[in-house]
Parts: structure tokens; sequence; C-alpha cells
């Protein structure tokens, strides 16, 4: 079955989700776990990603602009996976029904990934289980709510419909993720300040001019003072 053919199968929604990652896997399983192997250099957490990235495959099938680009839209959404698996999960963060993330606690914790029993040697031929174990972990009824979740988690992807990498701020602290906002905040208010300052100096030197008896009389007593009614000055004695 070609690439094309295998795309209008998984989009026929006629196949079942284990069916439809078998054939997946069965097409190029074995070229996104070496993949994974490589990018990971670890067999459990490339096992872990070649099963969360059949579940992705699965559920956004319908993305991919070019069905002859399935081989490569695959090794891309594998090495998305990798991406998320070695920056971990968000701070506080669990998957599904609160339960933390699948394929950290497979690989062995004695000394992190590529240390443990798990690991070995890059290029090594995937264990004859591999099939068995990442297809039953995609198809158990079980893993309904851990299927939803991985598919529903990738979900940036561009016009072609290849997987968007992940901004590395997206797991910054929230203090930099709000620090725009706060600015905008800021200024914000800084503006309404000076315009309440200007506008209190205007009302003022109104009030001020228009309340100040003193001037005012002084300004009326000199226009009387200058001239009389028939042009003269007034009070001198013409004598």
């Amino acid at each position: 079955m070609t690439d094309p053919d295998l795309v209008l199968a998984l989009r026929s929604r006629r196949l079942r989700p284990a069916d439809a990652c078998a054939r997946l896997y069965d097409a190029h399983g074995d070229e996104i776990y070496q993949a994974c192997r490589t990018e990971l250099r670890d067999d459990d957490l490339a096992q872990a990603v070649l099963r969360d990235t059949l579940i992705v495959a699965r559920a956004h099938i319908d993305r991919l602009g070019d069905p002859a680009r399935l081989r490569e839209w695959l090794l891309a959404l594998a090495r998305s996976e990798c991406a998320r698996h070695r920056a971990g999960p968000p701070l506080g963060h669990d998957g599904p029904d609160g339960v933390e993330e699948e394929g950290a606690e497979e690989a062995d914790g004695d000394g992190g990934p590529g240390t443990g029993a798990g690991a070995s040697k890059v290029g090594t031929v995937p264990p004859d289980c591999l099939r068995v174990r990442v297809l039953s972990g995609v198809a158990q009824v079980d893993r309904c709510g851990h299927r939803a979740y991985i598919a529903a988690r990738a979900g940036s992807f561009d016009r072609a419909g290849f997987p968007v990498p992940r901004r590395r701020s997206a797991n910054g602290p929230a203090v930099v993720r709000l620090l725009p906002g706060f600015v905008v905040l800021a200024c914000t208010l800084l503006i309404a300040v000076l315009a309440c300052y200007v506008y209190l100096l205007a009302v003022a030197d109104g009030v001020g001019t228009a309340t100040d008896p003193g001037t005012a009389g002084a300004q009326q007593d000199t226009g009387h003072a200058s001239t009389g009614d028939d042009g003269a000055p007034t009070g001198t004695d013409p004598g």
C-alpha cells in the first residue's frame, strides 16, 4: 500500500484506531523507532514516543496537505514528540485524570535516559515484541483517556499540516509570560495619571484667575482713573 492509499484509508474512518495504527506501524514504524532512539538514546522512551506518534497521526491525519509526504510528516511528528519528552511536562502538569504523563516512568530511573538497563546502542534492531507492545498501548480500552490527551496535546500545526515547534517560553515562569501585559498596564496607568495632572493644572489656573478680587479691582480702578467722560484725566485740579 502506497502512502497516499494509506492516508486515504485512514481518512475514511472505516478502520478502527488499532487497525489504523497497525498499518502505520507496518509501513513506517521501524524507521520512526530508530529516529526516536537516535534522538533520545533510550529504548523505552523511544517506544513511548513511537506510540504517541501513531496516536497523533491517527487523530490529525486530516491535517496533512500532501498525502505523498506521509513519511516526512510522521518523522516530523516523532521529532516533535521527542522534543516534548526531552523538555518534560510543565511544572505541576499532569496527564489525563491527574495521572502523570506516561513515558518517563517507562525508562529506568537509575541514571536518567540512556543510562539504565533499557538503554542500548543506537542502531540496534527493534525488539521482536516492540510491535505488540506499541500497538497494545494504542488499542487498550483503559487508555482511552491517554489517547485523547495525547491527540489534544499536539494541537499546533502549520498550513501543510506539519507540527509547529514548541516555543521555549511555553514552559517558562509565569512572570515572564505575563510581563508584556504588565508593561501595557503600567503604560496605560501612566498616561491616565499624566492626563489627570494636566487637567487639574488647567482647572486650577482657571479658578485662580476668576476668583482673584484684588487683581480684578485694581484693573477696574486703573481704567476709571485714566480718563473721564470728556477725555480729560479725572481726579486732577484744573487750576
